[in-house]
Protein backbone atom coordinates (compact mmCIF):
# COMPACT_ATOMS: atom_id res chain seq x y z
CA UNK A 1 0.00 0.00 0.00
CA UNK A 2 2.89 2.34 0.71
CA UNK A 3 4.27 1.64 -2.76
CA UNK A 4 0.89 2.38 -4.32
CA UNK A 5 0.73 5.70 -2.47
CA UNK A 6 4.28 6.54 -3.56
CA UNK A 7 3.25 5.79 -7.15
CA UNK A 8 0.48 8.39 -6.76
CA UNK A 9 2.93 10.97 -5.38
CA UNK A 10 5.30 10.34 -8.29
CA UNK A 11 2.73 10.23 -11.11
CA UNK A 12 -0.50 11.83 -9.74
CA UNK A 13 -2.37 8.79 -11.10
CA UNK A 14 -5.47 8.12 -9.01
CA UNK A 15 -6.70 5.14 -11.07
CA UNK A 16 -4.03 2.47 -11.65
CA UNK A 17 -4.86 -0.63 -13.75
CA UNK A 18 -3.52 -3.90 -12.36
CA UNK A 19 -1.39 -6.22 -14.47
CA UNK A 20 0.29 -9.58 -13.86
CA UNK A 21 3.96 -9.61 -14.79
CA UNK A 22 5.63 -12.89 -15.76
CA UNK A 23 9.39 -12.58 -15.90
CA UNK A 24 11.31 -14.64 -18.45
CA UNK A 25 15.02 -14.75 -19.21
CA UNK A 26 14.48 -13.05 -22.57
CA UNK A 27 11.35 -11.00 -22.02
CA UNK A 28 8.75 -9.83 -19.48
CA UNK A 29 5.11 -10.65 -20.24
CA UNK A 30 2.28 -8.47 -18.99
CA UNK A 31 -1.32 -9.65 -18.66
CA UNK A 32 -4.42 -7.64 -17.78
CA UNK A 33 -5.65 -8.72 -14.36
CA UNK A 34 -9.28 -9.67 -15.08
CA UNK A 35 -11.87 -12.05 -13.70
CA UNK A 36 -12.04 -13.67 -17.12
CA UNK A 37 -9.74 -13.12 -20.09
CA UNK A 38 -12.84 -12.96 -22.33
CA UNK A 39 -14.71 -10.58 -20.07
CA UNK A 40 -17.26 -8.50 -21.98
CA UNK A 41 -18.58 -5.07 -21.07
CA UNK A 42 -21.25 -5.21 -18.38
CA UNK A 43 -22.90 -2.47 -16.36
CA UNK A 44 -22.31 -4.47 -13.20
CA UNK A 45 -18.64 -3.51 -13.48
CA UNK A 46 -19.64 -0.05 -12.39
CA UNK A 47 -21.14 -1.48 -9.20
CA UNK A 48 -18.28 -3.84 -8.35
CA UNK A 49 -15.68 -2.79 -5.81
CA UNK A 50 -13.92 -3.94 -2.69
CA UNK A 51 -14.16 -2.22 0.67
CA UNK A 52 -11.87 0.75 1.32
CA UNK A 53 -8.54 0.20 3.08
CA UNK A 54 -7.23 3.13 5.09
CA UNK A 55 -3.73 4.50 4.72
CA UNK A 56 -3.91 6.48 7.94
CA UNK A 57 -0.58 8.26 7.87
CA UNK A 58 -1.11 9.26 4.22
CA UNK A 59 -4.65 10.56 4.85
CA UNK A 60 -5.92 8.34 2.03
CA UNK A 61 -7.91 5.20 1.32
CA UNK A 62 -7.71 2.72 -1.53
CA UNK A 63 -10.08 0.18 -3.01
CA UNK A 64 -10.26 -1.97 -6.14
CA UNK A 65 -12.94 -1.60 -8.80
CA UNK A 66 -13.54 -2.99 -12.29
CA UNK A 67 -13.20 -0.99 -15.49
CA UNK A 68 -15.86 -1.31 -18.20
CA UNK A 69 -13.78 -4.11 -19.76
CA UNK A 70 -13.63 -6.05 -16.50
CA UNK A 71 -10.04 -5.20 -15.61
CA UNK A 72 -9.25 -4.56 -11.96
CA UNK A 73 -8.12 -1.01 -11.10
CA UNK A 74 -6.59 0.31 -7.87
CA UNK A 75 -8.21 3.61 -6.83
CA UNK A 76 -6.62 6.03 -4.38
CA UNK A 77 -9.08 8.40 -2.76
CA UNK A 78 -9.64 10.57 0.31
CA UNK A 79 -10.57 9.26 3.75
CA UNK A 80 -14.31 9.37 4.47
CA UNK A 81 -16.01 9.52 7.84
CA UNK A 82 -17.85 6.32 8.77
CA UNK A 83 -20.81 8.43 9.87
CA UNK A 84 -21.44 9.28 6.21
CA UNK A 85 -21.89 5.59 5.40
CA UNK A 86 -24.39 5.21 8.26
CA UNK A 87 -26.41 8.27 7.14
CA UNK A 88 -26.51 6.99 3.56
CA UNK A 89 -27.76 3.51 4.49
CA UNK A 90 -30.35 4.91 6.89
CA UNK A 91 -31.64 7.33 4.24
CA UNK A 92 -31.85 4.47 1.74
CA UNK A 93 -34.00 2.40 4.12
CA UNK A 94 -36.27 5.35 4.93
CA UNK A 95 -36.73 6.08 1.20
CA UNK A 96 -37.88 2.49 0.64
CA UNK A 97 -40.67 2.78 3.21
CA UNK A 98 -41.53 6.44 2.62
CA UNK A 99 -45.29 7.01 2.44
CA UNK A 100 -44.65 10.18 0.43
CA UNK A 101 -43.29 8.83 -2.83
CA UNK A 102 -42.69 12.33 -4.16
CA UNK A 103 -39.97 12.44 -6.81
CA UNK A 104 -37.34 15.17 -6.98
CA UNK A 105 -35.17 16.85 -9.59
CA UNK A 106 -31.66 16.89 -8.11
CA UNK A 107 -29.27 19.70 -9.07
CA UNK A 108 -25.55 19.93 -8.32
CA UNK A 109 -22.23 21.11 -9.72
CA UNK A 110 -18.71 19.69 -9.86
CA UNK A 111 -18.02 17.75 -6.63
CA UNK A 112 -21.20 19.40 -5.25
CA UNK A 113 -18.80 22.13 -4.17
CA UNK A 114 -20.19 25.21 -5.90
CA UNK A 115 -23.28 27.29 -6.60
CA UNK A 116 -22.29 29.44 -9.54
CA UNK A 117 -22.74 27.39 -12.71
CA UNK A 118 -25.61 26.30 -14.94
CA UNK A 119 -27.04 23.74 -12.51
CA UNK A 120 -27.51 26.44 -9.86
CA UNK A 121 -29.08 28.87 -12.33
CA UNK A 122 -31.51 26.17 -13.46
CA UNK A 123 -32.27 25.22 -9.85
CA UNK A 124 -33.10 28.85 -8.99
CA UNK A 125 -35.53 29.01 -11.89
CA UNK A 126 -37.10 25.64 -10.97
CA UNK A 127 -37.49 26.84 -7.37
CA UNK A 128 -39.23 29.99 -8.56
CA UNK A 129 -41.57 27.86 -10.69
CA UNK A 130 -42.52 25.77 -7.65
CA UNK A 131 -40.91 22.59 -8.92
CA UNK A 132 -39.99 19.72 -6.58
CA UNK A 133 -36.29 20.51 -6.76
CA UNK A 134 -33.32 20.00 -4.45
CA UNK A 135 -29.85 21.51 -4.71
CA UNK A 136 -26.91 19.70 -3.08
CA UNK A 137 -24.01 21.80 -1.83
CA UNK A 138 -21.01 21.32 0.46
CA UNK A 139 -21.82 22.65 3.91
CA UNK A 140 -18.40 24.29 3.97
CA UNK A 141 -19.31 26.59 1.08
CA UNK A 142 -18.88 30.21 2.24
CA UNK A 143 -22.46 31.11 1.25
CA UNK A 144 -24.17 27.94 2.42
CA UNK A 145 -25.97 29.56 5.38
CA UNK A 146 -27.16 32.50 3.29
CA UNK A 147 -28.43 30.22 0.53
CA UNK A 148 -30.09 27.97 3.12
CA UNK A 149 -32.09 30.92 4.44
CA UNK A 150 -33.14 31.76 0.89
CA UNK A 151 -34.07 28.27 -0.34
CA UNK A 152 -34.91 26.45 2.89
CA UNK A 153 -35.52 22.71 2.53
CA UNK A 154 -34.72 22.86 -1.17
CA UNK A 155 -31.02 23.27 -0.37
CA UNK A 156 -29.27 20.44 1.49
CA UNK A 157 -25.70 19.74 2.53
CA UNK A 158 -23.64 17.17 0.66
CA UNK A 159 -23.37 13.81 2.48
CA UNK A 160 -26.19 14.75 4.84
CA UNK A 161 -29.12 12.42 5.59
CA UNK A 162 -31.45 14.70 3.58
CA UNK A 163 -29.09 14.74 0.60
CA UNK A 164 -29.02 10.95 0.49
CA UNK A 165 -32.78 10.71 1.06
CA UNK A 166 -33.59 12.99 -1.86
CA UNK A 167 -31.05 11.27 -4.11
CA UNK A 168 -32.81 7.93 -3.58
CA UNK A 169 -36.12 9.58 -4.50
CA UNK A 170 -34.75 11.40 -7.55
CA UNK A 171 -36.53 11.39 -10.90
CA UNK A 172 -33.72 13.31 -12.61
CA UNK A 173 -30.12 14.38 -12.05
CA UNK A 174 -29.29 17.74 -13.61
CA UNK A 175 -25.66 18.71 -13.22
CA UNK A 176 -22.90 20.90 -14.60
CA UNK A 177 -20.59 17.90 -14.81
CA UNK A 178 -20.82 14.11 -14.94
CA UNK A 179 -23.33 12.62 -12.52
CA UNK A 180 -20.55 10.74 -10.70
CA UNK A 181 -19.74 13.99 -8.89
CA UNK A 182 -22.82 13.54 -6.71
CA UNK A 183 -21.12 10.65 -4.94
CA UNK A 184 -19.92 10.87 -1.36
CA UNK A 185 -16.41 11.70 -2.56
CA UNK A 186 -14.46 11.79 -5.80
CA UNK A 187 -13.48 8.27 -6.96
CA UNK A 188 -15.83 6.50 -4.58
CA UNK A 189 -16.71 2.84 -4.01
CA UNK A 190 -20.30 3.78 -3.24
CA UNK A 191 -22.76 1.02 -4.19
CA UNK A 192 -26.17 2.48 -3.34
CA UNK A 193 -25.84 5.81 -5.17
CA UNK A 194 -24.29 4.13 -8.21
CA UNK A 195 -27.22 1.71 -8.35
CA UNK A 196 -29.67 4.63 -8.16
CA UNK A 197 -27.85 6.50 -10.91
CA UNK A 198 -27.92 3.44 -13.18
CA UNK A 199 -31.68 3.06 -12.73
CA UNK A 200 -32.37 6.72 -13.62
CA UNK A 201 -33.00 7.49 -17.29
CA UNK A 202 -32.95 11.28 -16.94
CA UNK A 203 -29.32 12.09 -16.27
CA UNK A 204 -28.99 15.53 -17.85
CA UNK A 205 -25.62 17.17 -18.26
CA UNK A 206 -25.71 20.96 -18.49
CA UNK A 207 -21.96 21.09 -19.17
CA UNK A 208 -19.22 22.46 -16.95
CA UNK A 209 -18.28 24.48 -20.03
CA UNK A 210 -18.66 24.30 -23.82
CA UNK A 211 -17.06 21.18 -25.33
CA UNK A 212 -15.22 23.17 -27.98
CA UNK A 213 -11.77 23.78 -26.50
CA UNK A 214 -9.80 20.53 -26.24
CA UNK A 215 -11.00 17.43 -28.07
CA UNK A 216 -12.55 15.65 -25.12
CA UNK A 217 -14.43 13.34 -27.46
CA UNK A 218 -11.19 11.53 -28.28
CA UNK A 219 -10.63 10.95 -24.56
CA UNK A 220 -13.91 9.06 -24.20
CA UNK A 221 -15.50 11.64 -21.94
CA UNK A 222 -18.91 11.02 -23.50
CA UNK A 223 -18.53 7.31 -24.18
CA UNK A 224 -22.05 5.88 -24.24
CA UNK A 225 -20.67 2.54 -23.04
CA UNK A 226 -19.83 4.13 -19.70
CA UNK A 227 -22.78 3.18 -17.45
CA UNK A 228 -23.31 6.66 -16.00
CA UNK A 229 -23.03 8.57 -19.28
CA UNK A 230 -25.63 11.37 -19.44
CA UNK A 231 -28.94 10.51 -21.10
CA UNK A 232 -29.27 14.06 -22.45
CA UNK A 233 -26.65 16.68 -23.29
CA UNK A 234 -27.00 20.45 -23.45
CA UNK A 235 -25.15 22.17 -26.33
CA UNK A 236 -24.69 25.81 -27.29
CA UNK A 237 -24.91 25.82 -31.07
CA UNK A 238 -25.43 23.67 -34.11
CA UNK A 239 -21.64 23.67 -34.48
CA UNK A 240 -21.31 21.98 -31.08
CA UNK A 241 -24.28 19.71 -31.75
CA UNK A 242 -22.64 18.41 -34.91
CA UNK A 243 -19.49 17.63 -32.91
CA UNK A 244 -21.54 15.36 -30.66
CA UNK A 245 -23.35 13.71 -33.56
CA UNK A 246 -20.04 13.04 -35.28
CA UNK A 247 -17.97 11.92 -32.28
CA UNK A 248 -20.40 10.25 -29.87
CA UNK A 249 -23.36 7.89 -29.84
CA UNK A 250 -25.81 10.67 -28.99
CA UNK A 251 -28.76 11.19 -31.29
CA UNK A 252 -30.53 14.36 -32.35
CA UNK A 253 -33.26 13.85 -29.72
CA UNK A 254 -30.71 13.58 -26.91
CA UNK A 255 -29.01 16.91 -27.68
CA UNK A 256 -30.60 20.12 -26.42
CA UNK A 257 -29.61 23.22 -28.37
CA UNK A 258 -30.77 25.58 -25.63
CA UNK A 259 -27.45 27.04 -24.47
CA UNK A 260 -25.82 27.11 -21.06
CA UNK A 261 -28.10 28.73 -18.45
CA UNK A 262 -25.00 30.22 -16.83
CA UNK A 263 -24.23 32.19 -19.99
CA UNK A 264 -27.28 34.37 -19.22
CA UNK A 265 -25.40 35.91 -16.27
CA UNK A 266 -22.49 36.92 -18.47
CA UNK A 267 -24.63 38.23 -21.34
CA UNK A 268 -26.57 40.47 -18.97
CA UNK A 269 -23.37 42.04 -17.60
CA UNK A 270 -21.56 42.63 -20.88
CA UNK A 271 -21.73 46.40 -20.59
CA UNK A 272 -20.69 46.66 -16.94
CA UNK A 273 -17.35 48.25 -16.11
CA UNK A 274 -14.49 45.76 -16.03
CA UNK A 275 -11.06 46.57 -14.66
CA UNK A 276 -9.56 43.30 -13.40
CA UNK A 277 -7.26 40.74 -15.03
CA UNK A 278 -7.63 36.97 -14.58
CA UNK A 279 -5.01 34.28 -15.19
CA UNK A 280 -6.31 30.70 -15.15
CA UNK A 281 -4.76 27.75 -16.96
CA UNK A 282 -6.54 24.45 -17.44
CA UNK A 283 -5.84 21.12 -15.77
CA UNK A 284 -2.63 19.41 -16.95
CA UNK A 285 -2.44 15.96 -15.34
CA UNK A 286 0.69 15.00 -17.25
CA UNK A 287 3.03 17.46 -15.52
CA UNK A 288 1.57 17.61 -12.01
CA UNK A 289 3.96 15.06 -10.58
CA UNK A 290 6.48 14.80 -7.77
CA UNK A 291 8.64 17.65 -9.11
CA UNK A 292 8.07 21.07 -10.69
CA UNK A 293 9.71 21.19 -14.11
CA UNK A 294 10.61 24.34 -16.04
CA UNK A 295 7.67 25.21 -18.30
CA UNK A 296 5.25 23.03 -16.37
CA UNK A 297 1.78 24.02 -15.22
CA UNK A 298 2.91 25.28 -11.81
CA UNK A 299 6.07 26.88 -13.17
CA UNK A 300 3.96 29.04 -15.50
CA UNK A 301 1.94 30.26 -12.53
CA UNK A 302 5.08 31.21 -10.66
CA UNK A 303 6.38 33.02 -13.78
CA UNK A 304 3.16 35.00 -14.04
CA UNK A 305 3.28 35.95 -10.37
CA UNK A 306 6.81 37.22 -10.93
CA UNK A 307 5.66 39.19 -14.00
CA UNK A 308 2.93 41.08 -12.16
CA UNK A 309 5.36 41.79 -9.33
CA UNK A 310 7.93 43.34 -11.66
CA UNK A 311 5.78 45.34 -14.13
CA UNK A 312 4.38 48.70 -12.97
CA UNK A 313 1.33 48.24 -15.22
CA UNK A 314 -0.20 45.80 -12.70
CA UNK A 315 0.42 47.81 -9.54
CA UNK A 316 -2.97 49.56 -9.44
CA UNK A 317 -5.01 46.63 -10.83
CA UNK A 318 -6.68 43.64 -9.23
CA UNK A 319 -5.10 40.47 -10.63
CA UNK A 320 -6.87 37.15 -10.10
CA UNK A 321 -4.47 34.21 -10.23
CA UNK A 322 -6.72 31.13 -10.18
CA UNK A 323 -5.50 27.56 -9.77
CA UNK A 324 -7.60 24.72 -11.16
CA UNK A 325 -9.30 23.00 -8.17
CA UNK A 326 -7.49 19.70 -8.80
CA UNK A 327 -4.09 21.36 -9.08
CA UNK A 328 -4.69 23.31 -5.86
CA UNK A 329 -5.30 20.01 -4.03
CA UNK A 330 -2.17 18.39 -5.48
CA UNK A 331 -0.05 21.48 -4.73
CA UNK A 332 -1.24 21.39 -1.12
CA UNK A 333 -0.60 17.66 -0.78
CA UNK A 334 2.69 17.30 -2.66
CA UNK A 335 4.30 20.73 -2.21
CA UNK A 336 2.95 22.18 1.06
CA UNK A 337 5.94 24.50 1.54
CA UNK A 338 5.51 26.02 -1.92
CA UNK A 339 1.76 26.30 -1.45
CA UNK A 340 2.23 28.16 1.85
CA UNK A 341 4.67 30.54 0.14
CA UNK A 342 2.24 31.51 -2.64
CA UNK A 343 -1.09 30.93 -0.91
CA UNK A 344 -1.87 34.63 -0.44
CA UNK A 345 -1.29 35.26 -4.15
CA UNK A 346 -3.90 32.73 -5.30
CA UNK A 347 -7.49 33.83 -5.84
CA UNK A 348 -10.04 32.46 -3.39
CA UNK A 349 -13.69 32.99 -4.23
CA UNK A 350 -16.26 32.46 -6.94
CA UNK A 351 -14.58 32.16 -10.36
CA UNK A 352 -17.68 33.67 -11.91
CA UNK A 353 -17.13 36.93 -10.01
CA UNK A 354 -13.53 37.11 -11.24
CA UNK A 355 -14.57 36.59 -14.86
CA UNK A 356 -17.46 39.06 -14.73
CA UNK A 357 -15.14 41.81 -13.47
CA UNK A 358 -12.20 41.11 -15.78
CA UNK A 359 -11.32 43.22 -18.79
CA UNK A 360 -8.75 40.58 -19.81
CA UNK A 361 -8.81 36.81 -19.20
CA UNK A 362 -5.71 34.72 -19.94
CA UNK A 363 -6.17 31.00 -20.34
CA UNK A 364 -5.11 28.20 -22.65
CA UNK A 365 -7.48 25.29 -23.32
CA UNK A 366 -10.17 26.05 -20.75
CA UNK A 367 -13.90 26.49 -21.37
CA UNK A 368 -13.87 29.55 -19.11
CA UNK A 369 -12.76 31.52 -22.17
CA UNK A 370 -16.29 31.12 -23.61
CA UNK A 371 -17.88 32.49 -20.43
CA UNK A 372 -15.43 35.36 -20.26
CA UNK A 373 -15.97 36.47 -23.84
CA UNK A 374 -19.77 36.21 -23.46
CA UNK A 375 -19.44 38.60 -20.51
CA UNK A 376 -17.54 41.20 -22.51
CA UNK A 377 -13.94 40.31 -21.55
CA UNK A 378 -11.08 40.18 -24.01
CA UNK A 379 -9.56 36.70 -24.14
CA UNK A 380 -5.90 35.80 -24.60
CA UNK A 381 -5.06 32.22 -25.53
CA UNK A 382 -1.69 31.36 -24.04
CA UNK A 383 -0.66 28.41 -26.26
CA UNK A 384 3.05 28.00 -25.56
CA UNK A 385 2.79 24.24 -25.05
CA UNK A 386 -0.06 23.60 -27.50
CA UNK A 387 1.80 20.94 -29.50
CA UNK A 388 2.72 19.02 -26.35
CA UNK A 389 -0.77 19.40 -24.91
CA UNK A 390 -2.39 17.98 -28.04
CA UNK A 391 -0.05 14.98 -27.89
CA UNK A 392 -0.93 14.42 -24.23
CA UNK A 393 -4.65 14.94 -24.89
CA UNK A 394 -4.39 12.38 -27.70
CA UNK A 395 -5.87 14.57 -30.44
CA UNK A 396 -5.70 18.11 -31.88
CA UNK A 397 -7.81 20.64 -29.99
CA UNK A 398 -11.14 21.66 -31.46
CA UNK A 399 -10.34 25.33 -30.83
CA UNK A 400 -7.68 26.26 -33.38
CA UNK A 401 -6.38 29.54 -34.76
CA UNK A 402 -9.01 29.61 -37.53
CA UNK A 403 -11.93 29.82 -35.08
CA UNK A 404 -10.24 31.41 -32.04
CA UNK A 405 -12.01 34.47 -30.60
CA UNK A 406 -9.04 36.14 -28.92
CA UNK A 407 -5.36 37.01 -29.20
CA UNK A 408 -2.90 34.11 -29.33
CA UNK A 409 0.42 34.11 -27.46
CA UNK A 410 2.97 31.33 -28.02
CA UNK A 411 5.86 32.71 -25.92
CA UNK A 412 5.69 33.90 -22.34
CA UNK A 413 7.82 36.96 -23.12
CA UNK A 414 5.05 38.21 -25.47
CA UNK A 415 2.29 37.84 -22.90
CA UNK A 416 2.70 41.21 -21.14
CA UNK A 417 2.36 43.34 -24.29
CA UNK A 418 -0.73 41.36 -25.35
CA UNK A 419 -2.31 41.93 -21.94
CA UNK A 420 -1.69 45.69 -22.14
CA UNK A 421 -3.18 45.90 -25.65
CA UNK A 422 -6.31 43.95 -24.72
CA UNK A 423 -6.77 45.89 -21.50
CA UNK A 424 -6.85 49.17 -23.44
CA UNK A 425 -9.16 48.02 -26.26
CA UNK A 426 -12.68 46.67 -26.68
CA UNK A 427 -13.58 43.29 -28.18
CA UNK A 428 -12.84 43.29 -31.91
CA UNK A 429 -15.70 42.77 -34.44
CA UNK A 430 -13.70 39.87 -35.92
CA UNK A 431 -13.54 38.02 -32.61
CA UNK A 432 -17.23 38.71 -31.96
CA UNK A 433 -18.10 37.13 -35.30
CA UNK A 434 -15.90 34.12 -34.57
CA UNK A 435 -17.54 33.65 -31.18
CA UNK A 436 -21.10 33.83 -32.55
CA UNK A 437 -20.48 30.78 -34.75
CA UNK A 438 -19.59 28.68 -31.72
CA UNK A 439 -22.08 30.13 -29.24
CA UNK A 440 -25.45 30.77 -30.90
CA UNK A 441 -27.55 30.87 -27.72
CA UNK A 442 -26.70 34.27 -26.29
CA UNK A 443 -30.16 35.84 -26.08
CA UNK A 444 -30.16 35.88 -22.28
CA UNK A 445 -33.04 33.34 -22.13
CA UNK A 446 -31.07 30.09 -21.98
CA UNK A 447 -32.27 29.28 -18.45
CA UNK A 448 -35.99 29.32 -19.16
CA UNK A 449 -35.53 27.62 -22.55
CA UNK A 450 -33.52 24.81 -20.97
CA UNK A 451 -35.96 24.42 -18.08
CA UNK A 452 -38.95 24.16 -20.43
CA UNK A 453 -37.12 21.66 -22.63
CA UNK A 454 -36.24 19.39 -19.69
CA UNK A 455 -39.73 19.59 -18.19
CA UNK A 456 -41.06 18.41 -21.55
CA UNK A 457 -38.70 15.42 -21.40
CA UNK A 458 -39.86 14.58 -17.87
CA UNK A 459 -43.52 15.04 -18.83
CA UNK A 460 -43.15 12.70 -21.80
CA UNK A 461 -41.45 10.00 -19.75
CA UNK A 462 -44.04 10.18 -16.99
CA UNK A 463 -47.12 10.29 -19.21
CA UNK A 464 -45.87 8.40 -22.27
CA UNK A 465 -43.92 5.47 -20.82
CA UNK A 466 -43.85 3.75 -24.20
CA UNK A 467 -42.17 6.78 -25.75
CA UNK A 468 -45.03 8.20 -27.88
CA UNK A 469 -44.56 11.82 -28.90
CA UNK A 470 -46.58 14.37 -27.00
CA UNK A 471 -48.49 17.15 -28.69
CA UNK A 472 -45.49 19.38 -28.11
CA UNK A 473 -42.70 17.19 -29.49
CA UNK A 474 -39.05 17.36 -28.54
CA UNK A 475 -38.05 18.54 -32.00
CA UNK A 476 -40.57 21.37 -31.83
CA UNK A 477 -39.31 22.36 -28.41
CA UNK A 478 -35.71 22.28 -29.60
CA UNK A 479 -36.55 24.51 -32.53
CA UNK A 480 -38.32 26.97 -30.26
CA UNK A 481 -35.52 26.99 -27.72
CA UNK A 482 -32.88 27.52 -30.35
Amino acid sequence: MKEIYQHYVTTSEINTPIFIKLSHADHDYWYNFKTDSKHKYNKNHYLYNTRSYRLGQMNSELFIRKSITGQYVIVLTSIMSKSIIIKERFAYLISLFSLNKKKYDIYFEKFSAGASESAFELFKYAFKMGNSCVYILEKGHPEFKILKQQYGKALVGKNSFLAFYHIFLARSFQSSDLVGHIQRRLYDNDYLIKKKVLSTDKKIMLQHGPCMATNIFERGYFNRKVPIAPDYMLVNSNFEKNLFLKNTGYTDKELMVTGLPNIDLYVKEQQNEKNQITFMLTWRPWDLTGSIEVGSYLDRYFSFLELIRQEKFYKDKKINVILHPKSRIILQEQFPDIYDKYEESFYIGDIKDALLNSKVVISDYSSITFYAFAGGSNVIFYWEDKALAEVEYGAPNILQKEIAFGGIVERFKDLHSEIVYNYNNAQSPFHIAQFSKLMECTSGHNTENTYDYIQNIIFQNEHNPLGEESAFSISEKQSSAS
